[in-house]
């Protein structure tokens, strides 16, 4: 999950009112928003919270103390937004790559170094929820007092103009090759470049990948432009409701409209700020919940989570804040009673069923297996499925060209289908080797290779695999590890030579057991270290627990 890391002081003003450590910890994790760590930083105390997808508006400092207050009671309902009315136009061309665009404009805010840290860091984390890493969204904030309207979005062979937090100009392919975003986002430009520019044809944008560093946003700014591209018109239209209704909790700030107009004259006013509505039996709420709660109790607690309803007879309409992207159907309302009602007050209860659940037979022998690991020294960590294919193949000096990708990843460091832990826990060393020595570390988890025996044309694989790290790390250190699991686990084994590219030749054996090769051991080649930025010898062994 998202984390976001808030100061304070910023919190407690945005509240109004001062808000304990301890009070902090006890009422959050209740309105769903875990709270990490609270450190101090440069004299200012952070809080770090983790922010489930769900909910991108909880994403910034401001959005968390909107709901607080509404959590706690203080600020009930739904927050009312005017917008008014601007003669700033857009005007959009056919833009291929990135077919729709929504702009507002806010005024009047009084930025200091707690807002302009907010916006930054709300732009960023929204790229990464809502925009797929900027592939479905991306998003540009402006000084508009820098820039004239109207303002026109196209697509150019290229342009010139000097990029955020550079000193000189450079082309729109200069920039895909010498800025750092431009490297990092390149692959989302196709042929042609999308661009925003004024009347002037001065350079606001060129989304996804940079703004201009002539409308950089300063604490000396009091007018923001906001625009925000992409591929999905709702993505779209809900960020920039999401980053213009968080803003507007700043003082003095005001929401403006832009007018969209497009070529064959259809228009569209941004931000549209209305309230969705969604009808809901209450008796359903209750039968959800396991609850007996009179209409207007649940109305109380919708108006807590920041809604609003009213009662129609037997149903409910429940009116939907615009920053919501979360609220489809009759158990999302359910969810928001039962967080204002207070997760705290439910009560557990022993199904009415004959049979109780309980743990499956090989989770026992692997939670054993793993009570034998942790009896040797060694941690036990856990790593995504996916990874890619530097660290799984070109890193462990291995070429293979069978395995699963995922066609639509959201992440290109996250898009093949592991088929072995080891790379994986060699990443795991890299980026902890500067903790204590010896490091051991190992992991038990799913692997996934291609059988087309099977109905779905894969296998997945149980593996078990353990490191060592340290100055003297050795085949005999890890072989005895290996050995001493499989004694634990009452096998009859053999130990055969082996040699596998990511070891050193004739330090390395594999584990034969029924006739059958379940594993292999050894340390890990020079070459393979180096490759993964590991300044230490590493030893390690990986067994197939299917096969054992």
């Amino acid at each position: 999950m998202p984390t976001v890391n808030i100061k304070k002081y910023d919190l407690e003003r945005l509240v109004n009112m001062p808000l304990s450590d301890k009070y902090i910890e006890e009422k959050f994790p209740l309105m769903g928003v875990e709270v990490e760590d609270i450190y101090e930083e440069d004299g200012e105390k952070i809080i770090q919270f983790s922010i489930n997808p769900n909910r991108p508006d909880y994403l910034s400092i401001e959005g968390l103390a909107r709901g607080f207050r509404g959590f706690i009671g203080v600020d009930l309902g739904l927050t009312k937004y005017d917008v008014e009315k601007s003669d700033i136009k857009l005007y959009v061309e056919d833009v291929k790559t990135r077919p729709y665009i929504a702009m507002a404009l806010i005024k009047g805010i009084i930025i200091d170094e707690y807002v302009l840290e907010s916006i930054i860091n709300l732009q960023e984390k929204l790229h990464w929820v809502l925009g797929r890493d900027r592939k479905k969204v991306a998003i540009g904030v402006h000084d508009f007092d820098k820039v004239q309207p109207p303002f026109y979005y196209k697509e150019v062979e290229d342009i010139r103009f000097v990029p955020l937090g550079f000193d000189e100009e450079l082309s729109a392919r200069e920039i895909l090759e010498k800025h750092e975003k431009g490297i990092k986002y390149r692959h989302l430009i196709k042929d042609k470049f999308p661009v925003i520019v004024d009347k002037e044809g001065k350079v606001l944008s060129l989304p996804p990948i940079i703004n201009g560093e002539l409308t950089r946003v300063t604490e000396k700014t009091r007018n923001i432009l906001i625009d925000v591209t992409g591929t999905d018109k709702y993505a779209v239209e809900k960020t920039l409701n999401i980053l213009v209704t968080a803003l507007s909790e700043r003082k003095y700030a005001k929401i403006h409209s832009v007018e969209v107009i497009y070529k064959e004259n259809k228009k569209e006013v941004y931000p549209k700020l209305d309230y969705d509505s969604l009808d809901v039996d209450y008796k359903n709420i209750n039968k959800i919940l396991g609850l007996n709660l009179q209409p207007g109790i649940i109305i109380n607690y919708l108006r807590r989570a920041k809604m609003d309803a009213d009662f129609l007879g037997d149903k409910l309409r429940v009116y939907i804040p615009p920053y919501r992207v979360d609220i489809f159907e009759e158990r999302d309302i359910a969810e928001e009673v039962a967080i204002s009602y207070g997760y705290d007050k439910f009560k557990g209860e022993y199904p009415p069923i004959a049979t109780i659940g309980e743990l499956d037979k090989f989770e026992k022998k692997l939670d054993n297996i793993r009570d034998i690991m942790v009896g040797f020294g060694f941690y036990e960590v856990i790593n995504l499925m996916l990874s890619n294919d530097k660290i799984l193949f070109k890193n462990m000096n291995i070429e293979d060209n069978n395995y699963i990708e995922v066609l639509k990843p959201a992440s290109i460091e996250h898009r093949i289908l592991r088929k072995s832990l080891l790379p994986q826990i060699l990443e795991t060393l890299k980026i902890n080797q500067h903790k204590a020595f010896p490091l051991k570390i190992f992991e038990i988890g799913d692997c996934v290779e291609i059988d087309l025996e099977q109905e779905n044309r894969v296998r997945e694989i149980k593996k078990i695999c353990a490191a060592i790290l340290d100055n003297e790390a050795s085949v005999n250190d890890i072989k005895a590890i290996c050995e001493g699991l499989l004694r634990e686990l009452k096998l009859n084994y053999e130990i055969e030579r082996y040699e596998h590219p990511s070891f050193i030749k004739g330090r390395c054996g594999k584990v034969v057991v029924d006739d059958k090769v379940i594993g292999f051991f050894g340390e890990i080649h020079p070459e393979v270290i180096t490759n993964f930025e590991i300044e230490f010898p590493v030893a390690v062994f990986e067994l197939d627990l299917d096969k054992i």
